[in-house]
């Protein structure tokens, strides 16, 4: 999961088509992908749970994140993914959205600045 958000931080389309897997490609994958990114900057990731079993996997996250065109409101993707291993390697199935988390005010900030959440990104 943290390689998948690293990659749409650093815009590496091909790495998540790779990564998903073969049966749930698009054709406009690319475009839809590409779409996204522009449309999205990315602040951070804080993975909720994680459970591995033999060729299978879910990973609850939560990726903070804000649209530049629309006022400095951060937003949550707040999902439960699956994943599955086949020749050993990792494909991203499909995930199941979830209802945005709470945080505290004395949290460290998602954003990995080291500071307070109350101090940083929640002004």
């Amino acid at each position: 999961m943290r390689s998948r958000y690293s990659a749409f931080c650093l815009d590496n389309i091909e790495y998540l088509i790779a990564t998903l897997h073969p049966d749930k490609r698009k054709t406009d994958d690319r475009q839809t992908l590409g779409q996204n990114i522009r449309q999205t900057q990315w602040l951070g990731l804080k993975v909720i749970d994680h459970k591995v079993f033999r060729q299978s996997a879910t990973v609850e996250f939560v990726a903070f994140f804000q649209d530049p065109t629309v006022e400095q409101k951060i937003n949550q993707l707040h999902e439960r993914s699956t994943f599955i291993k086949e020749d050993e390697r990792w494909f991203y199935v499909s995930g199941a959205f979830l209802p945005p988390i709470k945080l505290t005010r004395n949290e460290l900030c998602f954003c990995g600045s080291g500071q307070k959440y109350k101090k940083c990104h929640g002004v």
